[in-house]
């Protein structure tokens, strides 16, 4: 338990520490998802990553420990992405284009078709 007195700062390393604590579930990248399913393009699966955290707002999930907006530097410039837990990744994954056949798959399996 934390507990904070009104006249002294919190100290910057007491945040960074909170932050850490939060990223280490968010194992996945987005962009990882691109390159291992072979999805169309960035702006797909940032639709489909809005469309998960549409989800989860509508469940009342807190989205924030699922999704992260980062900023990553590849070899052609800096790129945005977004750092997803286990249940983001799933979230986006089953949001993205369903003419996609892997997709269309996962989205199949969830009522047990084969």
């Amino acid at each position: 338990m934390l507990v904070l007195y009104e006249h002294n700062p919190i100290p910057q390393v007491l945040f960074d520490f909170i932050e850490a604590c939060e990223a280490r579930d968010l194992r996945f990248l987005s962009c990882d998802l691109l390159e291992h399913f072979g999805f169309e393009d960035e702006h797909s699966i940032d639709q489909a990553v809005y469309r998960a955290i549409q989800a989860c707002i509508s469940l009342k999930i807190a989205h924030t420990k699922h999704f992260r907006h980062i900023y990553l530097i590849r070899d052609n410039g800096i790129t945005h992405a977004w750092k997803l837990s286990a249940l983001g990744c799933y979230m986006t994954l089953i949001n993205e284009d369903p003419s996609h056949p892997m997709v269309a798959r996962i989205q199949a399996s969830l009522l047990g078709i084969k």
